[in-house]
């Protein structure tokens, strides 16, 4: 053990330590053999014979002596480590406001970046639940009108059998839509629905819970199959695994349950059954024109995206030349599906989070730096005496960091509570819709592995500056130095920290008021109607129950005839979609062409939005017709085709008026050539698709009696502010018509609710933003004050001095403040300049105001005025008030 010991504090060499001990044997042994007797030189050599292989012995003595001292070196730090660890407990403990202020401000911070890493984590750094994800690829048809179209069912097939690069390629109806189902009980209800091709489960690499999936003989059979969601086969069937090969009755037509597919399979949209969509063998021309299919691929092992991209880009130049009709100037594009599912919008503001979260914790680590300058300062004479007793720099450094590290661990452990808590309210934060169903945030080993790392480097980083600081001056002088003097050194490294806090809060506090005059422009658009109370639900009869238009048409007659009726109603109307809502049609366009105008190639039609109203819609929502007439009692299902444009629409006709003339349009996924004619009756004020559409969209109305559909919504308005205490009323006006409750009634809501959703992003972005510029700039403040509070503290008895000899009020405050005003004015303007750069990165998040908007600086500059003046007043107030009597005889 002395040996070891010495081996360690004198690092005498391994090699001359072996030489010596195997000299010393070998002359002890050649004296034994001289007393017998021996000759001097023999005795030697048969001493040294004796000994074998010297040069393997040394070599094996060396290794286990190294190795005797790597455990020794190890033990010691270990020894040294734990005993440092017990100090600094002991330390901190000895300062308990120290140390609640410092671990509850990095708890802040790491818990807040630890629960916006969840969500990084989630959206950015997961793969797909799906074995082997990387292989999987959304293919879209490019064309001049978009770089991501939808594909049609022929190209998707042709893409199928002639790629070389592909295992499978299958589709899906991008849109959710809806049938209604008969119960066991006779009544109905209304079921989320998609339709897939059936080879989308093989793409997916997915295996059912239940049953099994679609196969090639149920699509040679057009069969009515479909598979159900594990969340509908629990809630609606109790997981009764003879459910599978039973068949239910949706919209009056039997479907055969074939599998159940597990809850991670809703990637594709939040649904509770797929049904499959069968293609013919031999599909009409026409299909290839009908642009409805999203397609994903699963490229075959070993193949980059971008060989799938060149394969596939080769196949549409293939199409392309035998049908030009359809696919002349058609190509593709692929990319991976990840991207597709977790999609842009959510990548940045994820990202932007991020840094925001980021800045946060930088500024709350800048103070409880502050904190440990301050620290050091105090314990300068213990620092100098350990120094004195034979501490070195390096020891001293090492035990300082060891501090700095058990409390950013503590702080961390603390984070890990504050980000579990986070995460568990988050679902009420964020907005319905905005995570796809392939991100679930939770609080797993990863992010508490974040935490931990987040803490480590914490503490390491920050606290390396302190340390330093703190043993920069030498023992002599700081055992002569005044306790309370603040180094010079000291306190331009607080004075730094401090600028940068203050540039961090105005950088986060300026992009917060970005976000915020977005959410204000968004909010503050002229929607175009006028109706403020409105109460919208979907009305879904059994289609078996109507089977003719006429039928229906009564249907829908005698319900808004029965609901009229109802005491606080003031109109009622029907609509395929709700202004800034979902369309029942989905996302498909048409397009359309002035009839009498120049033919113009289908590739290069205009597109515009489509949607089915009743007569009375304009009136429910008041929504202005400013040229022409309104649908009314004309437009039956016998009367000649008409409809009404927007005024985008009348836009595009370069001055003309748009009254009398007649438009062809085409739905996409109508499966015909032949396109509706229908003569232009109205013009109807513009409404918006999106709060924050910069161009305004084209739209075609046609009268419900012309375009007749067993699901639809219904509008009522109310004659108080309050529509949704009219739902059961209305429910129950349904009821006396429905007597046979075979009609489901869903999406009970109101358009100031489907306004609030579809402004919901940009005020999550805001909010988020707003709260975490807002903790910074107290943060900031926090800093300004604390520098200032210690520094009047350190110069009470200068304070004194001057105004024994006659300094004034305002003398003093001109120097408590014009120092910080100096900190604060440099932190400002290099946050100002940093904002500037960071407003064009966050430029498309914006809608209504430029990166470089002057109110937002303005505005920026008047909080951070606010705000440091109450910073500054406290420590300035205790200046003024220090007693000379009392200063000059403190110590």
């Amino acid at each position: 053990m002395k040996r070891s010991l010495r081996s360690w504090l004198w690092r005498v060499p391994l090699d001359q330590e072996f030489d010596e001990e195997i000299a010393l044997h070998i002359e002890m042994r050649t004296r034994e053999l001289i007393a017998d007797g021996m000759d001097p030189a023999e005795a030697r050599a048969l001493a040294i014979k004796r000994m074998g292989d010297v040069a393997s012995l040394k070599r094996a003595c060396v290794d286990l002596g190294r190795k005797r001292d790597r455990e020794m070196r190890v033990t010691l730090w270990l020894e040294e480590l734990r005993d440092d660890v017990k100090f600094a407990i002991r330390q901190l403990r000895a300062a308990p406001a120290f140390t609640l202020v410092a671990t509850l401000t990095l708890a802040l911070g790491i818990g807040a970046n630890s629960a916006i890493f969840a969500l990084v984590d989630a959206t950015l750094l997961r793969s797909l639940p799906y074995g082997d994800a990387g292989q999987l690829v959304t293919i879209w048809e490019k064309s001049d009108a978009t770089a991501r179209g939808f594909a049609s069912p022929s190209n998707m097939l042709d893409w199928k059998a002639r790629s070389r690069t592909f295992e499978n390629i299958a589709a899906f109806t991008p849109s959710v839509g809806s049938m209604v189902v008969a119960g066991r009980d006779g009544n109905a209800e209304t079921v989320s629905r998609q339709w897939v091709t059936s080879g989308i489960f093989d793409v997916l690499g997915v295996r059912p819970v239940a049953g099994r999936w679609f196969i090639p003989e149920d699509e040679q059979q057009m069969a009515r199959r479909v598979v159900i969601s594990e969340g509908y086969w629990e809630n609606r069937f109790n997981r009764d695994p003879a459910i599978v090969g039973s068949e239910i009755k949706m919209d009056g037509l039997l479907f055969t349950i074939v599998g159940v597919a597990p809850k991670e399979f809703e990637i594709l949209g939040r649904t509770s059954l797929w049904g499959m969509l069968p293609f013919p063998k031999t599909l009409p021309p026409r299909v290839r024109g009908a642009y409805q299919l999203q397609v994903v691929g699963r490229m075959k092992p070993g193949v980059a995206i971008e060989a799938a991209q060149a394969d596939l880009a080769a196949v549409a130049a293939g199409l392309a030349t035998e049908f030009p009709d359809y696919n002349k100037g058609r190509t593709v594009t692929v990319e991976p599906m990840h991207d597709t599912m977790i999609g842009r919008d959510l990548k940045t503001t994820s990202v932007l989070f991020l840094g925001v979260v980021g800045f946060v914790l930088l500024i709350c680590c800048a103070n409880v730096a502050n904190l440990l300058l301050a620290r050091a300062t105090a314990r300068a004479r213990e620092l100098a005496m350990r120094s004195a007793l034979g501490a070195g720099r390096h020891r001293i450094i090492r035990q300082l960091l060891t501090e700095s590290v058990v409390l950013s661990i503590i702080g961390g452990a603390l984070g890990v509570a504050v980000g579990s808590a986070i995460l568990q309210v988050a679902p009420v934060l964020i907005p319905e819709g905005l995570l796809p169903a392939t991100v679930t945030l939770t609080f797993d080993i990863r992010v508490i592995a974040f935490c931990a790392a987040a803490a480590l480097i914490v503490g390491v980083v920050f606290g390396i500056a302190p340390a330093f600081q703190a043993t920069a001056m030498a023992p002599t002088e700081a055992m002569g130095a005044d306790s309370r003097t603040t180094t010079g050194g000291g306190g331009r490294l607080r004075n730094l920290l401090v600028a940068g806090e203050v540039a961090t809060a105005v950088l986060l506090l300026f992009s917060a008021g970005l976000l915020l005059r977005t959410l204000m422009a968004v909010s503050s658009y002229d929607r175009g109607y006028r109706a403020d109370s409105v109460l919208t639900m979907l009305v879904d009869p059994l289609g078996s129950s109507y089977p003719t238009p006429e039928r229906l048409q009564q249907f829908f007659d005698q319900v808004e005839a029965e609901v009229r009726a109802v005491p606080g109603v003031a109109d009622v109307g029907w609509s395929s979609a709700l202004p800034l809502g979902e369309s029942l049609y989905g996302d498909f366009a048409l397009t359309y062409e002035i009839v009498g105008d120049p033919p113009v190639d289908e590739s290069r039609k205009p597109i515009t939005d489509y949607q089915v109203v009743s007569p009375s819609y304009f009136s429910t929502l008041d929504l202005p017709i400013v040229a022409g007439r309104a649908f009314d009692a004309r437009d039956t299902k016998d009367s000649p085709r008409v409809c009404i444009v927007n005024e985008a629409f009348v836009r595009t006709l370069g001055g003309r008026n748009p009254i009398g003339m007649r438009v062809a349009f085409k739905v996409a996924d109508s499966l015909t050539d032949k396109p509706n004619i229908g003569e232009i009756v109205g013009v109807a004020k513009q409404v918006k698709r999106r709060p924050d559409e910069s161009k305004d969209f084209v739209q075609i109305y046609v009268p419900m009696a012309h375009d007749l559909t067993d699901d639809v919504l219904m509008l009522v308005r109310s004659k108080t502010d309050r529509a949704q205490t009219l739902t059961p009323l209305v429910r129950a006006a349904i009821s006396r018509i429905d007597t046979e409750q075979l009609v489901s009634v869903a999406s009970v809501t109101t358009l100031e609710d489907v306004e609030w959703a579809a402004t919901g992003r940009h005020r999550f972005r805001a909010v988020m933003v707003s709260a975490f510029a807002a903790l910074a700039v107290v943060l900031a403040m926090v800093g300004v004050f604390g520098i200032l509070a210690y520094s009047v503290q350190q110069r009470v008895r200068d304070f004194g001095v001057r105004r024994a000899l006659g300094a004034t009020t305002g003398d003093v405050l001109r120097l408590v403040v014009g120092s910080a005003i100096k900190v604060i004015t440099v932190g400002g303007v290099i946050g100002l300049v940093l904002a500037a750069a960071f407003g064009r990165l966050i430029s498309t998040m914006l809608f209504g105001v430029q990166p470089l908007d002057l109110p937002t600086f303005a505005l920026v500059t008047i909080v951070l005025g606010l705000t440091a003046a109450l910073s500054i007043a406290g420590p300035a107030w205790r200046a003024v008030r220090i007693d000379p009597a009392v200063a000059l005889r403190s110590k």
